[in-house]
């Protein structure tokens, strides 16, 4: 863990619970909710800096007040432990500061986030440096560490996931799992690296989460045998059990892709057996910003008491339960001494979204709104993460249409935001440069940043009448098109080129929308509270043009992610994920 949460002044603090110094803040008069027990107490907390030194009455355990402006009155409202997010994506158009800027608000104070986004572009040095800066931030940042990529690396790249930096990242302090494990494959054949990273992760008291949606007891069982400790995938209650009953920690997901929470607490209620709350946890699995109005944590707590959860075990969930299972409740998750003061003050236990939050022992947030200036981190001090990328896109490279097998022109056809269904169709007579090619049908291609290869297919169930859709937000860091208009596809792109980034569409001539992505042509630099509007703006946009699913954004994220079937656009072609096989190998530009 960061040496953040390790170290506090021992001595001082033994003090204070002793009676032999004054606290340096009391919260009076408060209902707190003891989650190792259940119980509601009415208590008072009493701090020593960033640690609670003592929990009940404080005349009773020989404490002295404080000066007046030190004492927070709190009578009858309910005190619970700070959330915490075990299962953050903290760049899904944020990045982690604009995030814990918004989360902190609503009472989340620990952030448990893959690493993915930043191991890649930054090397080691500077991504150390950015993890010291982030963790100044009041919310705090732990890590995962990542042993593969979530898309197909060229060669150029296959370093990245090399056994010295995954390694070297498995010792960092702030590193708390390894995982998540989207190519689980490579560790049940018993690969090498797999093989040793993920036993040098057990030896250190580090978790491993996988990844493994729809899988078999039997496959799940072989996972838990080859370390696997976690999983986050259920999407029934009967999947939840089957993780449950081998020793997994599951955590039930209520994302912005998969808003799966009622069903499995309902389902898990109308279960005939004694539901083991303690192996259970929530996550929003990084949410796109729209999500993000409703709420974070909070709004998970309440969906699930919605849904018939009793409260107690809901904010067990996400207190006590990461805590634990992460191995560090002895300084999180609970309001108890020697824990850190993060707090949320709620006027009901019923009411997930605190009146006031205080962190590390300080007052930061009432009714939302943040007390003071959040600090921010220097981006431009990261020379990779401002990069401007080298390729021109012209309308030829996209005028024809892709052949297969006999001629035969592919289809991904999407069946929800993120799966896809490979079909063929035969090519029109005559010529096999129109676009589109049939109502419905539009063309997408993945193209090399510095401007080598490019991968196309045609995409249905995506929407209508689309000219030109580019997004450099995406799995490989490459520019994803979809259109039908080669010419208003090139310019979206070459203008998401000149800027260094963004989601751009053009339509009837006209540049229709354009969100700037500076920071690695991923992650805008605006404020969630900005960010919110412009995605939500673009969601009605894609709706007008019969977009049929909930989270466009995320199926820009996974057309070229090569963890879900059936097929994917990769630096070599179009990919059939199961067989690992290029049907159509990329066309080289240079």
């Amino acid at each position: 863990m960061t040496n953040r949460i390790r170290y506090h002044h021992l001595d001082k603090l033994i003090r204070t619970a002793t009676g032999k110094l004054l606290p340096t803040r009391v919260l009076m008069g408060g209902i707190v909710l003891n989650v190792f027990t259940g119980e509601l107490e009415r208590a008072d907390v009493a701090l020593c800096d960033e640690r609670i030194a003592y929990v009940g009455d404080m005349k009773k355990g020989g404490l002295q007040l404080p000066d007046s402006r030190r004492i927070i009155d709190v009578t009858d409202k309910v005190l619970v432990p700070g959330y915490i997010e075990p299962h953050a994506h903290p760049f899904q158009l944020y990045h982690p500061v604009t995030l814990a800027a918004e989360v902190l608000g609503r009472g989340t104070t620990t952030l448990i986030n893959d690493n993915l986004f930043f191991f890649t572009l930054l090397d080691p040095d500077e991504w150390s440096r950015l993890l010291e800066a982030l963790d100044r931030l009041p919310v705090k940042m732990l890590w995962w560490a990542r042993l593969d990529a979530q898309a197909h690396l060229d060669e150029d790249f296959r370093f990245l996931f090399g056994d010295d930096r995954v390694s070297g990242e498995l010792k960092r302090p702030s590193v708390v799992q390894a995982g998540e494990l989207t190519d689980w494959m490579p560790l049940l054949e018993g690969e090498e690296n797999r093989t040793r990273w993920v036993g040098e992760a057990r030896r250190r008291g580090i978790r491993v989460e996988g990844h493994a949606p729809g899988a078999s007891s039997r496959t799940l069982s072989r996972l838990a045998a080859a370390g696997v400790t976690g999983d986050h995938e259920s999407i029934s209650a009967e999947e939840v059990l089957d993780r449950l009953r081998l020793g997994y920690m599951t955590t039930l997901r209520h994302s912005s892709l998969r808003p799966d929470l009622p069903e499995l607490i309902k389902g898990l209620l109308q279960w005939n057996g004694e539901i083991p709350w303690h192996r259970l946890m929530l996550t929003t699995d990084g949410p796109t910003p729209p999500y993000l109005r409703k709420g974070f944590v909070d709004y998970v707590l309440r969906t699930a008491m919605e849904a018939g959860c009793p409260p107690v075990r809901a904010y067990q969930m996400v207190t006590l339960n990461p805590a634990c299972y992460y191995r560090l409740d002895e300084h999180l998750g609970a309001i108890a001494p020697g824990r850190i003061a993060d707090i949320n003050i709620l006027s009901s236990l019923e009411e997930p979204v605190p009146e006031r939050v205080v962190a590390d022992g300080e007052p930061v947030a009432e009714r939302k709104s943040l007390l003071r200036s959040f600090p921010g981190v220097d981006w431009a001090g990261y020379p990779t993460l401002n990069r401007r990328w080298k390729g021109w896109v012209r309308p030829e490279h996209l005028e024809k249409l892709p052949g297969g097998t006999e001629g035969k022109i592919p289809i991904l056809r999407l069946l929800n935001p993120v799966i896809t269904k490979l079909e063929w169709k035969e090519p029109p007579e005559g010529t096999r440069s129109s676009l589109p090619l049939g109502e419905g049908d539009l063309l997408v291609a993945l193209a090399d940043r510095e401007g080598k290869w490019i991968t196309k297919s045609l995409v249905r169930g995506f929407g209508r009448d689309i000219d030109g859709l580019v997004s450099t937000y995406n799995g490989s860091d490459d520019l994803l098109l979809v259109g039908r208009n080669p010419e208003a596809m090139a310019r979206a792109a070459n203008r998401a080129l000149e800027q260094g980034g963004g989601i751009i569409w053009e339509q009837n001539g006209e540049e229709v929308y354009n969100l700037p992505l500076p920071l690695a042509g991923k992650t805008s630099l605006l404020s969630l509270s900005e960010l919110i509007p412009r995605t939500e703006e673009f969601l009605r946009r894609m709706k007008e043009h019969d977009h049929p699913f909930h989270d466009p954004i995320y199926t820009f994220l996974f057309l070229s992610s090569t963890h879900l079937p059936q097929a994917r656009l990769t630096a070599e072609g179009l990919m059939h994920i199961k067989e690992k096989k290029v049907l159509i190998p990329a066309e080289r530009l240079k």
